[in-house]
C-alpha cells in the first residue's frame, strides 16, 4: 500500500478497499502481538504463553477501573466541546443520549476495538509489562510510546484510505508520536487494572472511539475541540505522573504479570 498509488506512488497500482482493510487488520495482529507471543514462547515456554493469553480475559479488576476506562475519554472530549460550544453539547446529549450505547460502546468492543486486540497485547501486554520491571513504569511508558508512534509511520505515508495521514509531514508525525508518548495515563489504568490485556484493549479503544462518538453527537463542532481534548489528556497524564511520583500504579512486589 505504501509503495503504490495509495502512498508514495513508486509502483503503478492502487489497493482495493477490501484488500486494504484486510491488510490493515492483518498488520495489527502480525506486528506487536505476533512478536509478543513468539518472544513469550521463547522465554517462558508453553506455561508463559498460557499465562499471557489468560490475561486477555482477566476481568476481575474492580468496577472503578471500568468506569474510568469507559467514561474517562468520552468525558474529556465532552468537556472540551462545552469549552467551545457552551451548553449546546449538554442539550445534544439530552436528546441523543442513546448514541453512547449505539455508536460509542459498539466502537469500543467491535471497531476500533478489533484493531486494539492486535496492538495492545504487544505494546502493553508484553513490552510495557517487561520494560517497567527493569526501567520503571514512566521510562517504560515513554519508550513504548515512542516505538508505538514510530510504528504508525506507514499511516503518515499513505494518502488514500481511512487511516491515511499523508502526504508525509515531519511535524505532524512528530506531534502524533509525542501525543502517544503523553498518554502515560494508559499505563496507570493498565497497572491499576492488574496489567490485564483486556484493560489495555478497552482503554485504547475508548480513546479512539470517543472523538467519533462526539462527532456524531455534535456534527458542527469546531476543529479546536479535538486539540483541546488532547491538551486535557496531556494535562491528566502529567497530573498522574506527579501524583504517583512516576510509578503509574506499578508495584513490583505485586507484579505477577510475567511469572505465573
Amino acid at each position: 500500500m505504501v509503495l503504490g498509488q495509495d502512498g508514495l506512488g513508486l509502483l503503478p497500482y492502487n489497493v482495493p478497499f477490501g484488500l486494504y482493510a484486510v491488510l490493515f487488520i492483518a498488520s495489527s495482529f502480525t506486528g506487536p502481538t505476533l512478536a509478543a507471543v513468539a518472544v513469550t514462547a521463547a522465554l517462558g515456554g508453553k506455561a508463559g504463553v498460557k499465562h499471557f493469553f489468560r490475561r486477555y480475559a482477566q476481568w476481575r479488576i474492580g468496577w472503578p477501573w471500568y468506569l474510568l476506562m469507559l467514561f474517562g475519554f468520552p468525558a474529556i472530549y465532552f468537556i472540551a466541546a462545552t469549552f467551545w460550544m457552551g451548553s449546546e453539547p449538554l442539550q445534544a446529549l439530552a436528546q441523543q443520549w442513546s448514541t453512547f450505547c449505539t455508536i460509542y460502546l459498539p466502537a469500543v468492543v467491535i471497531f476500533p476495538g478489533l484493531i486494539q486486540w492486535g496492538e495492545e497485547p504487544g505494546w502493553r501486554g508484553f513490552a510495557q509489562t517487561r520494560m517497567q520491571r527493569q526501567y520503571g513504569a514512566l521510562q517504560a511508558s515513554l519508550g513504548v510510546g515512542f516505538l508505538h508512534g514510530v510504528w504508525h509511520l506507514p499511516n503518515h505515508l499513505l494518502i488514500v484510505g481511512p487511516t491515511a495521514a499523508g502526504p508525509f509531514d515531519l511535524r505532524n508525525f512528530a506531534l502524533n508520536t509525542a501525543i502517544i508518548m503523553a498518554l502515560t495515563i494508559l499505563t496507570w489504568i493498565f497497572n491499576g487494572g492488574q496489567q490485564s490485556i483486556l484493560v489495555g484493549v478497552l482503554t485504547h479503544a475508548s480513546f479512539n472511539a470517543s472523538p467519533s462518538w462526539l462527532g456524531t453527537l455534535l456534527s458542527n463542532q469546531p476543529a479546536q475541540v479535538g486539540n483541546t481534548a488532547l491538551i486535557i489528556i496531556a494535562a491528566c497524564a502529567v497530573a498522574v505522573v506527579l501524583l504517583t511520583k512516576g510509578k503509574l500504579g506499578y508495584a513490583p512486589s505485586k507484579d505477577r504479570s510475567v511469572n505465573p
